[in-house]
């Protein structure tokens, strides 16, 4: 049941589709990018281009302000704001925040040169965006799936400079998530992508414990506590030593979005979406917990 809904000031941010670990074979990168295009800017927006030294030792200056969250979004939404959205797409639940995916305007289904089905138009859908960033620390959030085809929910950590680190739970896969990294602008897609087993209730059924570890080191994503892959720095490195590990600065962004508006997303998406049809697409986040490095943050209350 809904209780109330909140309005928040409204950003311009590019929404784009993504492709990560599991594609059909005949899809080609033009079909496919990142999730987040863009991030939004914010006021103190942040760029790190140089990769960082894990012997350095930084200034406060020289460090990101980060707050150690203890959020639970059916009470609190203080440090965060939704951002492209119109105040229809979410809605604030008794033990929740709950994303909606609504239909466009006009429905278009569309072929490609391979007959491949995709949505002139796509849905609806809200981000959810902290206001300040963190370099290295933990986070986790108790996160509900939508689960129709050519649907996508999004937990992600995304840098200004392109660095990104994700979950991605694609609609009409009950049982699995997907992880993936990318570094700087330049993306290498179906390379550094892998998909997981989420055991128990399905993903779009009840609540699952997601979390992101995110240190100078390594990165290890998580699912209801139990490690279920580990990315060490080292193994990101060429024989130059140069690494394409993410390092920058980096906000928390949560989202719904519409993956049929490209023929190859739309197949990985397992849609397009039949908007011809009623259709309800929500998923939840119940709350989050973050911890940011001390050595790499200004930690504020």
């Amino acid at each position: 049941m809904t209780i109330l809904k909140h309005y928040f000031g409204l950003i311009p941010l590019a929404l784009a589709l993504g492709q990560f670990g599991n594609a059909a074979q005949d899809m080609s990168e033009e079909d496919i990018t990142s999730s987040v295009l863009y991030a939004p800017v914010p006021t103190n927006r942040l760029s790190l281009k140089t990769p960082i030294n894990l012997q350095q030792t930084y200034s406060d200056e020289q460090k990101p302000i980060c707050h150690n969250y203890r959020t639970n979004f059916a009470t609190n939404l203080r440090g965060w704001q939704v951002e492209n959205s119109m105040q229809d797409t979410y809605e604030i639940l008794e033990n929740s925040i709950q994303f909606n995916l609504l239909p466009p305007d006009e429905y278009i289904r569309l072929h490609d040169e391979r007959h491949m089905p995709y949505n002139q138009i796509g849905g609806r859908g809200p981000t959810l965006n902290s206001t300040v960033y963190m370099r290295y620390g933990k986070m986790s959030a108790n996160i509900k799936a939508a689960g129709t085809g050519g649907s996508v929910t999004a937990f992600i950590l995304m840098g200004d400079g392109g660095d990104e680190i994700d979950f991605e739970f694609i609609g009409g896969d009950y049982n699995h998530v997907q992880t993936n990294y990318f570094w700087g602008n330049t993306k290498e897609y179906s390379i550094n992508g892998a998909s997981h087993i989420v055991k128990g209730a399905a993903t779009n059924a009840d609540f699952h414990k997601y979390t992101i570890n995110w240190e100078p080191d390594k990165i290890e994503w998580s699912v209801d506590d139990e490690i279920v892959r580990t990315k060490a720095r080292i193994e990101t490195c060429d024989s130059n030593g140069h690494c394409k590990f993410p390092s920058q600065p980096a906000r928390i962004q949560f989202g719904l979005w519409d993956g049929s508006i490209e023929s190859g997303t739309a197949q990985w998406s397992h849609g397009p979406i039949d908007w011809s049809q009623p259709q309800t697409i929500n998923a939840e986040i119940r709350d989050i917990t973050v911890d940011c490095h001390p050595d790499y943050n200004q930690i504020v209350d």
